[in-house]
């Protein structure tokens, strides 16, 4: 290192360049923008966090799969904080890692149930009158840095913000046209609990709120919603949704959808792959410089009708495969090879066609009674499997380009 400091012209790096390791690297060529985030990292080059979200249905919801990705990257490269996370309370059983919310008085409106700009969360808190949220952390160091983000609007009411610190403010969201609004606390100032209060003046809809450590490191962050489809991605405002990520900066974008459209008997195939094409080329178009993978259906079984003694799928007279899990995946595969982004199959990462029975009579279980969800060691275990199918490709870049 002596040696190369002494030299005009060195860098950091001696090997091949980025746009020639994409074709080295085979399947995890798309994942090089993630690599390079970490590569930094690891180098001390990058002093920006290097962000992994998550947009799903159900699984990404459940921080169980997110939380165990957060634990090992931020093992490994350094813990950056929590990132962003849906407004208040977005649904029942709301359990965040590492951070706990409360709200009243705010209505939850849902992409493609209300009217509106809707961003990357899928989901805003309206209010009409007074109203309060609050987000806490047990570590008041996750809390470092707190962004605030707001649906500026006509006619947008007034909105009273105060931490633990003692630190508070006033702020209007009316604006002459509608488009996100974002209010920074100054460092340090969230002491581990910041709390937004509607005054009641007029309406406000909160979008998102994002705590992070003033440090370098990853985050990972999951803005999964109950019930969603990849529907749900073309239900969202494009421009707001590329004002939001060139905010956010990630440097990959984790998409996870298909268990909801496996079990529709009326997920059609030339239909499905047209949206879920247009729907990751809406994200790659608002964050260019982000990797994007495809998490296939983790697999998943529906009852059979009550009576019923034919042959089944699985070999099991109760349960069956859903309608079009294998289509949903297929499709989900092939559109992710064409757009070369990369793609991580779930259910072989479970062991196939199945594998939800076994997983959910093992001792403990790994997978929940409904043969559709799995349990906290069932999403941990899968996550770990991703993390070293990422980690693999990412030795494979580093050899590329080793550090001089």
């Amino acid at each position: 290192m002596i040696l190369c400091l002494a030299l005009s012209g060195c860098s950091a790096y001696r090997g091949i360049p980025d746009a020639e390791a994409i074709g080295k690297l085979g399947p995890a060529g798309p994942l090089v923008p993630l690599f390079r985030g970490l590569s930094g990292l690891e180098t001390r080059t990058r002093t920006a966090p290097v962000m992994v979200l998550l947009i799903g249905d159900s699984h990404t919801a459940n921080d169980s799969f997110s939380g165990r990705l957060r634990t090992q990257f931020q093992a490994r490269f350094g813990d950056a904080g929590r990132g962003v996370l849906h407004p208040g309370v977005p649904f029942n059983y709301y359990r965040p890692d590492r951070v706990s919310a409360v709200s009243n008085g705010w209505t939850l409106d849902r992409a493609g149930r209300a009217a509106g700009p809707m961003g990357i969360a899928g989901l805003r808190q309206h209010a009409d009158g007074p109203a309060e949220m609050t987000l806490s952390s047990a570590d008041p160091a996750d809390q470092t840095s707190v962004l605030l983000e707001f649906l500026a609007q006509p006619g947008g009411g007034s909105v009273d913000i105060a931490s633990a610190t003692g630190w508070r403010t006033r702020i209007s969201t009316n604006a002459a046209t509608l488009g996100p609004q974002w209010v920074t606390l100054p460092k340090g100032a969230g002491g581990g609990e910041v709390t937004v209060s509607a005054v009641g003046d007029a309406p406000v809809d909160m979008l998102s709120w994002t705590a992070e450590r003033d440090r370098p490191g990853v985050i990972v962050s999951n803005l999964g919603t109950i019930g969603a489809t990849v529907d749900i991605l073309l239900q969202m405002d494009p421009a707001l949704v590329r004002q939001e990520l060139t905010r956010l900066a990630p440097s990959a974008i984790l998409v996870a959808f298909g268990t909801n459209e496996a079990f529709g008997n009326g997920t059609e195939a030339g239909s499905y792959r047209q949206r879920f094409d247009q729907a990751l080329r809406m994200l790659r178009s608002a964050a260019p410089s982000a990797a994007i993978v495809v998490l296939g259906p983790p697999d998943s079984a529906k009852r059979t009708p009550k009576g019923f003694k034919g042959h089944t799928t699985c070999g099991d007279p109760h349960w069956e495969q859903p309608p079009r899990l294998a289509l949903v995946r297929d499709i989900q595969r092939e559109v992710a090879a064409r757009e070369n982004l990369f793609f991580w199959d779930w259910q072989a990462a479970m062991g196939g066609a199945c594998s939800i029975g076994r997983w959910a009579t093992t001792r403990p279980p790994m997978a929940a009674p409904d043969h559709v969800h799995l349990l906290r060691p069932g999403y941990q275990a899968t996550a770990d499997v991703l993390f070293q199918v990422l980690m693999e490709g990412y030795e494979k870049y580093k050899a590329l380009r080793p550090q001089s």
